[in-house]
């Protein structure tokens, strides 16, 4: 990555469903305390990588698509990628606004491919999303330890000319949770997943490590945390069609 700033950083923390509680529909919808947590250390790291960080709290549905069209259409020519972190509520592929209306995940990202947004194109777009994706838990179970090699891929660092390339290339999707589960946060220190996330990207990034290798350590991070009330686990997903390594320089 050449540019500082590497690109955008766009934060979205709904905490407050006061809104959505008004509908006799959604007045079971809890308030998202801890949230403030992972909005900061996740706005102190991006700081730290050289993003230019932008935080808005407490969107509706309606508001949050207004943002995602406002980052659709500005000018990334000299930006090397973009970072959108979402931390609301949710159901299986979707994110709620506070106003308790759902937007597919798969809505928000088609604003960002390289047909819709091509200041974006052969770049990387990267998206966290602290969100639960059902109701369901997952169940702690005993296993041997064992460990895996994986082929390296090519980096980003460096640029070659591409003449076309699938539309929805180079998306990298971190979601706390796998579809039908709950994600974990605690109201004093924030979520499992946002803060084992900050911690390895400061860390890992320091290193030199690439993206996917620091959201595997994550994923290891996380899955060894249990809610021993309910003996019940949480499991991370990277998505990704990436084509390259993701590596944020620290300088």
């Amino acid at each position: 990555m050449k540019h500082k700033p590497h690109g955008y950083c766009l934060i979205i923390n709904n905490h407050n469903f006061e809104e959505a509680r008004k509908k006799p529909e959604f007045s079971f919808i809890k308030d998202r305390r801890g949230s403030d947590v992972d909005a900061d250390s996740l706005k102190d790291v991006f700081h730290f990588l050289n993003f230019e960080v932008e935080q808005h709290n407490n969107l509706s549905a309606k508001r949050m698509m207004e943002l995602f069209r406002s980052y659709q259409i500005k000018d990334h020519k000299n930006k090397d990628c973009f970072v959108c972190c979402i931390l609301s509520h949710g159901k299986k592929g979707t994110v709620w606004g506070i106003d308790g209306e759902s937007i597919d995940i798969k809505t928000i990202t088609s604003h960002f491919t390289a047909l819709q947004c091509h200041s974006l194109c052969g770049k990387p777009k990267v998206f966290f999303i602290q969100a639960c994706q059902g109701e369901q838990f997952q169940r702690a179970i005993p296993i041997e330890a064992d460990s895996n090699d994986y082929d390296s891929l090519p980096s980003y660092q460096g640029s070659n000319f591409i003449e076309s390339i699938p539309e929805y290339a180079d998306f990298l999707l971190g979601m706390a949770t796998i579809e039908h589960f709950v994600s974990y946060r605690s109201p004093s220190s924030g979520s499992w997943y946002i803060q084992s996330l900050c911690s390895n990207l400061k860390d890992g990034c320091t290193r030199g490590d690439d993206l996917l290798t620091i959201l595997t350590k994550v994923n290891n991070e996380v899955s060894k945390k249990l809610d021993t009330e309910r003996n019940a686990k949480q499991m991370p997903q990277p998505k990704f069609t990436l084509r390259k390594k993701i590596i944020f320089p620290v300088c």
